[in-house]
Parts: C-alpha cells; sequence; structure tokens
C-alpha cells in the first residue's frame, strides 16, 4: 500500500509537469512549435544522448521505451525506422506522446502504465531504454526484473540513473540541508525530498552495478555534464581552474547490458 501511495505522489508530479515541457515555452502546449522547441533545447544540452541511444542502429528492430516523457526520444527511434513503444506512470505525458507522434505522422504504441508491471509479454524487445526514469520509480529492482523478462535473449538495456555523491546533490545538500542548520542530513534523504518527484533515488556507481547485475558485458559510466562545466565556472570564476572539476563529481550515470540468457527466468 505504502508503494502504491508513493507511485500516485510521482505519477501527481510528472502529470502537472511532464519531462522538459518548461523548455517548450513560450509556444502553446502540443503545438508543433511547442515540440520543436523542447527537442530543439533537449538535444543542445544533451548532445550525448545520440551516440548513447546510437538511435539509427535500431532501425527494423523493437524497442521500448520505459517513461518516454513527451516523446522526444521515442520519435528519434521511430525516424531511424524502428517498431517503437513507449510507456509512462504520467497519463499527461503519454496524451502529449501520442500528440506529438500524430503531428509527425508516426504510428507507435503509448501506453500510461507502470515500469514495475510492464504490460507486454516476456521476451518481446531487441532493446529496452529509460532515460532518466528509474530512480523515480518507489521499486527500482522490479522495474529492472520487468525490463529483463521483456527483452529477447540477447536483446539490450540503455539508460541512465542519478549520481548519489555528485555535484546536483551536493546543490541541494547545500541549499536545502547545511545552509538550514541541517548538516547531518543524508544524501538519500536529500534526493529523495528534493529531487524532481517525492521518493527520487541516486546511486553509487557499486550500487548500479548491483542493480543491473542480471544483464552481461554491463557498462557503467559516469556522465558529467556542459552545464555542470558552466556552474563551475560561475563559482569559481577562474577558467584554467574549471578544466580540474572532478569528474567524480559527475551527476548521471550510463548503463548498458544485455540479456545474454536464453529463456526468461
Amino acid at each position: 500500500m505504502e508503494s502504491e501511495l508513493s507511485k500516485r505522489h510521482v505519477q501527481e508530479h510528472w502529470d502537472g509537469l511532464p519531462c522538459d515541457t518548461h523548455t517548450g515555452k513560450p509556444f502553446s502546449e502540443g503545438s508543433f512549435e511547442f515540440f520543436e522547441k523542447i527537442e530543439q533545447s533537449r538535444y543542445a544540452g544533451q548532445a550525448f544522448i545520440h551516440s548513447f541511444a546510437q538511435f539509427t542502429r535500431w532501425h527494423g528492430k523493437k524497442v521500448l521505451e520505459v517513461g518516454c516523457g513527451c516523446g522526444t526520444d521515442l520519435l528519434q527511434f521511430a525516424r531511424a525506422g524502428a517498431e517503437i513503444y513507449g510507456i509512462d506512470l504520467s497519463q499527461q505525458s503519454i496524451e502529449l506522446t501520442k500528440k506529438r507522434l500524430s503531428l509527425y505522422g508516426v504510428q507507435a504504441e503509448a501506453t500510461q502504465a507502470d515500469g514495475e508491471n510492464l504490460p507486454f509479454p516476456s521476451e518481446q524487445f531487441d532493446l529496452v531504454y529509460s532515460w532518466g526514469v528509474l530512480h523515480h520509480t518507489p521499486n527500482p529492482p522490479k522495474a529492472v526484473k520487468e525490463i529483463y523478462r521483456v527483452l529477447k535473449p540477447g536483446g539490450f538495456i540503455k539508460a541512465m540513473v542519478y549520481r548519489r555523491y555528485s555535484g546536483m546533490v551536493l546543490r541541494l545538500y547545500l541549499k536545502y540541508r547545511l545552509l538550514r542548520g541541517k548538516p547531518f542530513t543524508s544524501l538519500t534523504e536529500v534526493t529523495s525530498k528534493h529531487l524532481e518527484s517525492p521518493g527520487t533515488k541516486a546511486y553509487t556507481l557499486k550500487e548500479v552495478r548491483n542493480l543491473f547485475l542480471p544483464f552481461s558485458t554491463l557498462k557503467v559510466q559516469p556522465i558529467l555534464l556542459p552545464w555542470e562545466i558552466e556552474r563551475a565556472k560561475d563559482i569559481v570564476r577562474i577558467p584554467w581552474l574549471v578544466n580540474f572539476y572532478p569528474n567524480k563529481l559527475a551527476s548521471w550515470i550510463a548503463v548498458e547490458g544485455q540479456k545474454t540468457c536464453m529463456g526468461t527466468e
């Protein structure tokens, strides 16, 4: 019951502010210009998504995005010729995704659904993609198990989750805890209460490896964001010193793995 209550709070958060929609302003929500602005903003700040997702690699393949938001990455898979499916806990996000795909004349299945209980038979997909989503669900291990289940043997997972010991979490700790006289608050509590939707998690590299343990050929890589470097410049104000901004403070972790077992578990 507690998990379902937490999940409802997560859903309410993203129904109120579907991912990236704030970047579509000042255009009317759901308009062609609105979606174009979101896409432009997303890949201007996160150009590395293209090299990570490798959209064109999945031509003719069956791809599921867990947590598709308003469909920006999902559209790229469709443009590349993949057979695409998208799910999101937020009904508002799914409505925006459907409208977006319709505007671009794309055929796809977009469904309001729970990542911990995927509405698909086992061994269906060549790729499951999930960018910045799994850390929002109350039970990420269950969601990863579901991803593993619906992947074909030999299928791939590509995901991103937040990193606990990072510049992003450190800034939240300083703002909401240290400067408010609560220095002994855990970083886990900080992310749960102050990082996007209620209950958000952030991981160490070791925890991420354990979370995705069922997958083989696992690659876990911290991502240092361009805006992290820019913020470091604002703080340090010595341009050459910013070159020493440590990769250990990278806020995101990219994960790639493969299901090599024969049959489902």
